[in-house]
């Protein structure tokens, strides 16, 4: 009998908080301790002794870890295609590079944690590509010989590949210019028989203020009744229906969601979408907002179904597993969610155990496809491991293993990372398994990022934060995508 998806996914149901993101400007926000991203030291001349040229060994590292954004018309704020863009900003190139804050990627290998599997798509530079950018500074950006370029390269495509089915709702006007709103937009995809969905994206109308979007189905068509005339309801908290399931997520820095071929998640017939939209208004730039929504269906049943949860944001412990908030540093008594005003180097940690059973149905082995993070400004460093309940569930790695370490946080660059391995080659989760959320935070006016934004609304200290949904208070989640065998 074929799985079912809203089993699988009940048997994965947690107390998981709409993600929130900002576009604002932010730098690194941890203090000196955080050992994320360690600097590289000097560069020096290629391995024939002769100073880098652009066209030679400098253009190739642009092509393949910056163009992506750099591109004219790209969303990064200049291109680096010629040598006189590349040239006018060597000096910052040189210096993003080097401190690791460019190419954007919150995955890293640190003292605590040595991620399972490579990254598929890794952006990162090695230290040789990041010594030849820095060699090629110092040595008076040289331009070369142009028969030495490697072919153009076209910039990637700006969304999901191969999408048959876009939907962008009618315009929306915030209704101020400081308060934040969450709004739902239904979408009926008008499908009569089950499909499978096998990618997604959204691409905001006004990304200036919207701050996220999350993707739940409806099949129930419960939120027809809540719509308006212009086909919308205002929703904090989700979407409001009784079966809704997380399909897919979007924040600032996201990247498609392109599954292989095998891969899917069903969407059964009459069932609607309800897209949930965070507006966040921290500037002039009120204009309405038209976000659009690009899926890939696919009629032919997948191998391996897709499930997408967001784990954490428990506001306390959760029954006899022990599940839920864990014990912190300022609590007193019984565990709260409590960042205090001044603390530098606050942490709180989730627990989540995968149930045996839900509704009846065994939950299955589960394949972890990515895992990605999720906190808000305060927010500096953000670990992903698991305990599993027996050594040698999933093959050769550990019982305790660390899924993910995002060191340097950077609240504008958020985004799944997956895994680079065959399906049956993934990290393991199975019942009894405990997936654990470490969140760190830094409320004080050394947190760059968070001073930006209390500055920016006239504020000359920070507050004790709490859960919320807002930007200025705070979350710590774990979102996953597991996959398990359709048969």
């Amino acid at each position: 009998m074929r799985l079912s998806v809203a089993s699988l996914a009940a048997s994965l149901s947690l107390a998981a908080v709409a993600a929130c993101s900002s576009s604002s400007p932010a730098g690194p926000s941890a203090p000196p301790e955080n050992d994320g991203g360690a600097p590289v030291g000097d560069g020096g001349a290629t391995a024939t002794g002769a100073s880098p040229t652009f066209y030679k060994d400098v253009l190739p590292i642009l092509q393949d870890n910056c163009q992506k954004c750099h591109h004219a018309g790209g969303i990064a704020p200049f291109a680096l295609e010629s040598y006189d863009n590349a040239k006018n900003m060597a000096a910052g190139i040189v210096s993003a590079t080097k401190s690791r804050i460019m190419p954007p990627w919150g995955a890293q290998d640190t003292s605590e944690c040595t991620p399972p599997r490579p990254w598929k798509d890794d952006a990162r530079l090695s230290d040789a590509e990041i010594a030849t950018l820095d060699a090629w500074q110092k040595g008076g950006t040289k331009e070369g010989d142009a028969a030495d370029a490697p072919p153009p390269k076209a910039p990637p495509p700006s969304g999901l590949p191969n999408a048959n089915f876009t939907a962008q709702p009618e315009p929306y006007q915030l209704a101020t210019n400081t308060t934040d709103s969450f709004r739902c937009f239904v979408i009926d995809p008008k499908i009569t028989s089950t499909r499978y969905m096998n990618g997604a994206f959204v691409v905001p109308g006004n990304p200036t203020i919207v701050h996220h979007a999350l993707l739940f189905s409806d099949p129930n068509r419960e939120s027809l009744a809540k719509a308006d005339a212009a086909g919308g309801y205002d929703c904090p908290g989700g979407s409001g229906n009784s079966e809704a399931s997380l399909l897919a997520a979007w924040t600032p820095g996201g990247v498609p969601m392109d599954f292989p071929d095998s891969v899917g998640a069903p969407v059964e017939a009459n069932t609607l979408f309800v897209m949930q939209i965070h507006y966040h208004p921290h500037g002039p730039n009120n204009a309405p907002d038209s976000t659009q929504l690009q899926m890939r269906f696919t009629d032919q049943a997948p191998s391996w179904l897709a499930i997408t949860r967001l784990i954490g944001n428990f506001r306390t412990g959760v029954g006899a597993t022990g599940d839920g908030l864990q014990p912190g540093p300022d609590d007193d008594g019984a565990p709260k969610f409590l960042i205090p005003a001044g603390a530098a180097q606050h942490a709180e940690t989730m627990q989540f155990t995968v149930p045996a059973r839900a509704a009846g149905i065994a939950t299955p082995k589960l394949y972890l496809y990515s895992v990605g993070a999720h906190m808000h400004l305060v927010g500096y460093d953000e670990k992903v491991t698991i305990h599993r309940k027996s050594a040698g569930t999933s093959g050769s790695d550990p019982q305790d293993q660390c899924l993910l370490h995002e060191p340097r946080w950077d609240f504008n660059w958020q985004r799944a990372y997956v895994y680079d391995a065959p399906i049956e080659s993934l990290p393991v989760v199975a019942p009894g398994d405990q997936l654990f959320a470490r969140c760190t935070y830094n409320n004080t006016m050394s947190n760059t990022a968070l001073a930006g934004s209390l500055q920016s609304q006239g504020k000359t200290a920070p507050s004790d934060v709490t859960l919320g949904e807002t930007t200025l208070d705070e979350m710590c989640l774990g979102s996953y995508t597991f996959l398990a065998k359709a048969n």
